[in-house]
């Protein structure tokens, strides 16, 4: 029994091990609406920071609020020089769905870009959204 359980993980090691290789190489690809060809600079590099003018707040639901209470999730965001929130990532996370619903409104967000040598440059924010009951 404990032989053919160990044959059994290791053929399926050897079945899996290549295809996990190759999804690892693979570079995550932008989509069209993801693309942002303004450049990017940290903040101590532009001569005016980003002014955000409005941040919705996400329409979680009242289940997850009541399962999620007084949690937070945390997004990285390029505030592109086009006006547009573009790459958004989940660096700390709850449920897909809740994700789902944060990163939405973090696309929403109104802000005007950062300037540097008098050009819309593009900036790097971390978003924290707490989930209220």
């Amino acid at each position: 029994m404990k032989t053919s359980f160990s044959l059994i993980a290791t053929l399926l090691l050897i079945t899996l091990a290549p295809n996990v290789m190759l999804m690892a190489q693979q570079p995550a690809q932008d989509t069209d609406n993801e693309k942002c060809a303004v450049p990017t600079y940290k903040g101590n590099e532009v001569d005016r920071k980003l002014k955000i003018l409005a941040k919705p707040e996400p329409e979680f639901s009242i289940e997850d609020r009541r399962k999620h209470a007084y949690e937070k999730i945390i997004l990285i965001a390029l505030f592109c020089g086009s006006g547009e929130v573009t790459k958004i990532r989940v660096k700390t996370g709850l449920s897909d769905s809740v994700n789902a619903k944060a990163i939405e409104a973090a696309r929403k967000i109104r802000f005007i870009p950062g300037e540097k040598d008098g050009k819309k440059v593009s900036q790097w924010l971390i978003l924290v959204y707490h989930i209220q009951q």
